[in-house]
């Protein structure tokens, strides 16, 4: 699965009112299709690229299944840059039926009109939500209530922990806190019995620290979209944190060397990493000597928190084969695909049934992973996320170096997130 792509609504600013236009013209497309037949229809469907070669090959045999099951066709498309050429396709009305989205970059797509509601054909065929993990499900049910995507797969994020260093500072994966007051002054024991150590490597991205800002009761963006990355709540949210670095005990994977968080835990230096499910396979594949387990992150001012990456199959609300675009993404997201594909492709399945089919919450190294999509925040904060992400990773670097208080700091980001805002007219 890909993640966390950017840029997409930077391009946003000159095309706005055009796909307001499109969105506005949906009542007179055709509706849905069902004069066709299906041996006559070819679905397009549109994607990235960049997702592994299991994945891909897993894709594909989906379709030939649902070509084989139906004679609906796929005629696939794979974009480079996927964000900037799909939003031109909306625009020119040339996007494919069904699509890929990202839950960031949902609330844009859901504003602007371009995504079709599925309520009405998942009522027609009994289609139902229980099953599926509810961050996962909620985060495509738009500000009118209606549903416009159904999510394929997620990734949470765990805490990964080096074994071999737990036992040599005399500890075992048992002796982990499990709330982040204790886990700090759990790091501060392992920085002094571990000399040459970094106790924990981090990432400082918005997508990695959003659950923590949001867990004193602060939202990142207002009731009026704009950034609130200096409420009071945020800044005492983070506190811990950016005096946890500034001690030694956490430091970002820059901060001591290296391109990647992976390659920093993978080194054997690091007791702890915070990162996604992505990184099991990564670290199976290229650090094979490396012991290593993981666990849910700590709770978080009293409560278990996490971030959720999950992207849907949606519908283009243009299509002129909605009927037989709904039929795929039933198809694809029903129990019986969903567990094929997931075993295929590597992938956390959506369905609660599905990963209890493939043991997944008796998998060591997977179930943290699983828990955590129970009650996970999705990766989506409106329709200014880009802007809003762009300005705190560009001042928060800062502030780990104290170059800047946090307070400063993250006054300046909303300062200047606002401001784009502003001269972009959302």
């Amino acid at each position: 699965m890909h993640h966390l792509k950017k840029g997409f609504w930077m391009v946003a600013a000159a095309v706005v009112s055009m796909l307001v236009l499109v969105g506005c013209g949906n009542g007179s497309s055709s509706s849905s299709g069902s004069g066709d037949k299906g041996s006559n229809v070819t679905l397009t469907v549109g994607f990235w690229k960049g997702d592994s070669a299991t994945e891909s090959q897993a894709r594909k045999d989906e379709f030939k299944a649902f070509t084989k099951k139906t004679g609906i066709k796929i005629r696939e498309k794979v974009y480079n840059d996927y964000n900037t050429q799909l939003m031109t396709d909306l625009v020119g009305g040339t996007a494919p039926d069904i699509f890929y989205v990202d839950s960031s970059t949902f609330p844009s797509l859901q504003q602007k009109g371009v995504l079709e509601s599925l309520d009405s054909y998942m009522k027609k065929d009994k289609f139902t939500s229980s099953d599926f993990y509810k961050p996962t499900y909620d985060a495509f049910k738009g500000t009118d209530g209606k549903q416009y995507g159904v999510p394929k797969d997620y990734s949470t994020l765990g805490l990964y922990y080096n074994e071999a260093l737990l036992t040599k500072a005399g500890y075992k994966a048992s002796d982990i806190p499990k709330t982040d007051t204790e886990f700090y002054k759990f790091l501060a024991q392992l920085k002094d019995k571990l000399p040459g150590v970094t106790p924990f490597v981090f990432s400082p991205l918005l997508a990695r620290q959003m659950y923590i800002m949001q867990s004193t009761g602060a939202k990142i963006v207002d009731s009026k979209g704009n950034a609130n990355l200096d409420d009071p709540k945020i800044i005492s949210a983070l506190e811990p944190m950016v005096d946890a670095d500034k001690k030694g005990l956490m430091k970002t994977f820059k901060e001591i060397g290296y391109g990647a968080p992976q390659d920093a835990f993978g080194s054997g230096k690091v007791v702890f990493s915070d990162e996604g499910s992505w990184q099991v396979s990564g670290l199976q594949e290229n650090f094979k000597s490396l012991k290593w387990g993981t666990t849910e992150l700590p709770s978080t001012n009293g409560k278990q928190a996490n971030m959720v990456f999950t992207v849907s199959w949606s519908m283009n609300a243009q299509s002129k084969h909605k009927n037989e675009s709904w039929q795929l993404i039933n198809f694809l997201t029903s129990k019986s695909e969903m567990a094929t594909y997931a075993k295929k492709a590597s992938v956390l399945p959506t369905r609660k049934s599905v990963a209890s089919e493939l043991n997944l919450n008796d998998n060591k190294q997977m179930a943290p992973f699983v828990k955590a999509a129970n009650y996970a925040t999705p990766w989506i904060a409106g329709t200014n996320l880009a802007l809003i992400q762009t300005r705190y990773e560009n001042i928060f670097p800062s502030i780990l170096q104290g170059k800047v208080s946090l307070k400063t700091g993250l006054t300046e980001a909303t300062q200047s997130a606002n401001k784009d805002i502003k001269q972009q007219g959302n």
